[in-house]
């Protein structure tokens, strides 16, 4: 995985499980050039609106082996 697919990644979850009231920082972070993906992965747990699904866990599980 690289970069543009794990900033594609993130912002694909941020759309799919954060209510689009509090999407802005995670965008603000996803866009830095070094991307915070702990912290971005950290909150999403906290604020996300539902379980996630299998697909999507295994794309975080990806993210993770990648970039933390």
């Amino acid at each position: 995985m690289k970069i543009d697919e794990l900033r594609s990644s993130l912002t694909y979850l941020i759309d799919k499980y954060v209510p689009e009231n509090q999407r802005a920082p995670f965008y603000d972070d996803i866009a830095k050039n070094d991307v915070p993906v702990k912290g971005i992965l950290a909150d999403f747990n906290q604020v996300k609106t539902r379980t996630v699904d299998h697909v999507d866990g295994d794309l975080i599980t990806d993210i993770y082996f990648y970039f933390c």
